[in-house]
Formats: structure tokens, sequence, C-alpha cells
């Protein structure tokens, strides 16, 4: 039964070596086992663990966050009158604390769509609490400026449920998969579907090749999602129209990931077909289930969801100036929205943001030249309606800043996700794998301009930052992006982790040494671009 409505909107030699490696490789509970359970003694889905259960075990892994044996390496102990010494982790993971809880504190109740989303209570007390800090800070001109946001897509309530069949065991009875999430939208029609009911394919990763004697017509598809290490960089994007345009009537996205987190992604599937992501838990049960029915029955799945499209939103820009001695301007900007918690994406740039504002307005602190403009947007999820209002309002900033630097997910633990591993009569379970040091981050450098490249080298090198060893020739991306449409030479150090835009996204994978390295080296950046002339600053290329 289907009704949907579209609202018009606008070798045995190395078996022991290999058990012997698997052993310490396991994390917590993840111990090598032996053989796999035929069946559960209900019998239900095929004898298959359910992901209650395996989210219990992955629940776990969150010491390796919480408690790890090696804590995140520590910064050395700096020399006596480091300038930076005020930059301290505890401070950052005070403001991130604050940030996360009022987050928490103004999630609605009737809403499944939270965080600090553009225009919500959530977003708009992040601003007044950037606004106090400022205040508090002694930062000059500080202020709010509203932005006005157009249409924005918003998904009100959907579900996703795995049905019944006899066949698949006497106990079997229908399986909501809460970790569903609708893949987000930048734009599009609403669109209410009541009850798709339809049986499901997989189709591997979506590819071209996966695709290949495949007959999608009428069926919900299943995309197996691989990260890349991260989420962001992953094996599905881009890929879910190309289902949808042979002939499937909704999208399955499974996200090979530990835990059974919610994935707030765009580019997953276009707007007026229901497209829905999984976690890492509930899409290894529903893999594993499509594989043990095989083709009769293959299983079927129901879904619901409705979404609208809002008319407007309104958000508010904070500014706060450290006036320097001249009339040039450096602007520091971090976005104030996220998908739910969002503690690096963006609570952590908007606790350097303020960690870079309190040190620079200290009655101590040797005077810039260039006055120093901090700057927290709004909407940077919304196509960077805060940023883009911001340039609108101030051609006059713009024409006298020498460099705009962004700064966005600063600090996440490198972490990874290892798939489960069967060898002859063993397996290990899926395991999460966290270190003890900061996650890989891009460089990128607008006009490739070697100064800057040296001074980040110089900075890096001397706080201990892990960053790819290339730098990003791209052009920037979020709200760095619109000032470099501006014309702006534009700086940002930018990660990408297995949680990005996601409810693993949490306090836990912050280290707050990891907080304070890569603040000090935003601090040294800027520091040494105050010491060059702005036409040495702009000039472009170099090695």
């Amino acid at each position: 039964m289907l009704r949907v409505n579209r609202l018009n909107h606008g070798s045995p030699d190395n078996r022991m070596s290999l058990k012997h490696w698997l052993l310490p490789a396991s994390i917590g509970c993840c111990l090598l086992i032996r053989g796999i359970p035929a069946a559960a003694a209900d019998g239900a889905w095929f004898g298959i663990e359910m992901p209650e259960k395996r989210s219990a075990r992955a629940a776990q892994l969150d010491a390796a966050y919480r408690t790890p044996d090696f804590p995140s390496l520590s910064l050395p102990a700096p020399p006596a009158g480091d300038r930076y010494a005020d930059i301290r982790g505890a401070q950052l993971l005070a403001f991130l604390q604050d940030i996360v809880q009022l987050t928490h504190r103004h999630r609605p109740r009737d809403e499944p769509y939270w965080g600090r989303i553009a225009g919500t209570a959530a977003e708009l007390a992040a601003a007044d609490y950037v606004l106090q800090r400022f205040g508090e800070f002694g930062l000059q001109d500080t202020r709010s400026e509203s932005v006005e946001g157009g249409p924005q897509w918003w998904p009100e309530s959907w579900s996703v449920t795995l049905l019944a069949n006899p066949a698949y065991g006497k106990a079997t009875a229908d399986y909501s998969l809460s970790s569903a999430f609708p893949a987000l939208q930048l734009g599009g029609a609403p669109l209410a579907v009541d009850a798709l009911e339809a049986e499901l394919i997989y189709v591997g990763s979506a590819h071209a090749v996966d695709l290949l004697g495949r007959d999608l017509r009428g069926k919900i598809a299943v995309v197996h999602a691989r990260l890349q290490p991260d989420t962001f960089f992953q094996s599905a994007r881009g890929h879910v129209d190309a289902v949808i345009e042979a002939g499937a009537v909704a999208v399955i996205t499974v996200m090979d990931a530990p835990g059974n987190h919610q994935y707030a992604l765009e580019d997953m599937g276009p707007p007026e077909v229901p497209c829905l992501i999984l976690g890492g838990d509930d899409g290894r049960f529903l893999l594993d289930v499509i594989a043990a029915a095989g083709r009769s029955p293959p299983p079927r799945m129901r879904i619901a969801m409705k979404t609208a499209v809002r008319e407007s939103w309104s958000g508010r820009n904070v500014v706060g100036i450290v006036p320097g001695t001249g009339s040039e301007y450096v602007i520091v900007l971090a976005h104030l929205d996220g998908y739910f918690e969002s503690a690096n994406d963006n609570g952590g740039g908007l606790a350097s943001l303020l960690a870079l504002a309190q040190h620079y307005s200290r009655a101590d602190a040797p005077r810039m030249r260039r006055n120093l403009l901090f700057l927290a947007t709004s909407g940077h999820h919304e196509v960077s309606d805060g940023a883009r209002s911001f340039i609108e309002d101030h051609p006059e900033i713009l024409a006298n800043t020498a460099v705009v630097m962004n700064i966005e997910h600063p600090a996440s633990v490198m972490s990874y996700y290892r798939g489960p591993l069967r060898f002859k009569n063993m397996s290990v379970p899926g395991q999460l794998s966290a270190t003890n040091t900061l996650g890989t981050r891009s460089l990128t450098v607008s006009n490739d301009n070697a100064l800057l490249k040296n001074l980040y080298r110089a900075a890096v090198d001397r706080h201990g930052l892990v960053i790819d060893a290339l730098i990003e020739r791209r052009p920037p991306s979020g709200d760095a992006y619109d000032f470099f449409k501006a014309r702006q030479v534009v700086v940002q150090i930018l990660d990408s982790s297995i949680w990005y835009h996601s409810s693993g996204d949490r306090m836990e994978s912050i280290p707050p040494v990891g907080l304070e390295r890569a603040t000090r080296v935003y601090a040294e950046v800027l520091d040494g671009i105050d010491r060059h002339e702005r036409a040495e600053l702009v000039r472009r290329g170099g090695p």
C-alpha cells in the first residue's frame, strides 16, 4: 500500500599469528569468539543478533574516550614567558561544556530533528552566550546582527520498519530501526509518505558497477556506505540519485560505523523520494537479515516520512572587536549552528573563537596593528546565510580586511572503525579504534601564499598538530567560501571525523589538549599575520 503526496511549495601457517594479533587488537568487550550461534533461543529474525545487543556492546567502547589507557598526547611544558600560556585546554573545555549544555537545554521535546539548527532556540541561545562572553572579555563594539534566512527544509516525522515474516522465525515481529534519519536537503518541495511498503534489494555502494544486472523497479534499495576514513568522504555520497533513476522507490543507506548513531548528511538522495540513513548497528542487522532471507521471501520494509519547507527563519550573527592601532582588519569566524550535540562541528570552533577573543583582549596583551574582528555566524548549514549577510552589510570592513581565518571542526580524536572480521572458525565483532592524538585535518590557503603557508608550517610543528601532508588546493568550503567569493584571502584548518554530522559528535571525543593545540596554532598564525604588510599577505602563489 503506497500513498505519496507531494506538496507544492515553490595459508594455515598464519593461523596462530593471526589469533595472537586479534586478541590485543580488540577493545573492551570486543573479544575473540569462536563460531557463530546458529540461532537465538526464540529464533526471531533467523537468530540474528538484534541491534539493541549490538549497541549495548558498542556502548562499552565509550571507554576509549572516557577512560582511555593512553590519554591524549600532552603538550610539552611551555617555557617561561610563553605568550600562549593563557590558552589552556581546561578553559576551552569549559566554553565547550557551556555550549553543549545549552544545546540540550533548548532541545524541543516534540522535534526529532534537533541541535543548534539555524534559527532555533538553541542556535539563538548560543549567539547570546557568545555575545555575553565577548562583553565579559571587554571586546568593543559587541553586537548581534539579524540574519534572515529563506525557505528551510525540515523533516517533521519519519519511521522505518522491517516487516516480520513467519519464515524468519516463530517469534519474529515487526522491528523499528530507531537510528533512521532523513537525508538532508537544501531545497525541494515537501514530501508526505504515509505507508510505503516494498521489497528490499541490496545494491552495494550504489556505484555504477553495483547496479549492473539489478532490477530496482518498485523496490527499496539498501546502500552500504563505507567511511574513508570519515563521514564526509564516504563511498555512497553522490551516488544515491542513480539508484532512484534506476527505479527504486526509496533508499536506505547503511553507515559502516561504530555504534548506532543518527547521521544528518547532505547529497544522499533527492528530496522527492524518501531517502534515509541508518546507524551502524541497525544497518548491520538489516544486511544480515537480507543475507539470511535470500530470495524466498525477500525482506520487506515500511517507510513513513513527512517533511516540510518553512517559509523563513531568523538568526543572529555576533560581532566583537579587539581594536588595533591601524584601520585594517583580520576577521576570525566560527559558525554557531550544528546538528545534534555538535561538539566538534562547531562547538569546538566556538570554544576556540572565545579563547582567542579572551587571549587578545587581556589587559596585558600586546596591542595588534590590525583590528581583530571576531564573528560567530548563523546558518552555516543553510548555505552560509550568516556569512553572506555579514559580507553584504559590511563592504567597508571587507575593503580593509587583510585575511579571514575560519575556525571549524578543530579537535576530534583520531578514530576509525574496523568492521567485523572472520577467519576460518573465528570471528571478531566490529571495533572502534580511538587513538591518543587528534584526527588529521586539511589546511586551505586560498591564494596559495608562501608567507601564510610558512606561518602555518611553523605553528603546526611547534604545537604538534596532525595535518595532511598536502595543502588543500581547492576553494575553501562553508562560510569560508563566501568570503573567498568576496575576494578575501581565506585560511582555514578543517577536520572531518567519523562522527561528522552525527549524534556521535559528542564531547567525549574532544580532548581538552586537542583544543589547546589547535587554538594555539590559530593564535601563533594570527600573530604572524600581524607582523606583515597586507601586500605581502594577498600576493598569490609560492612554494
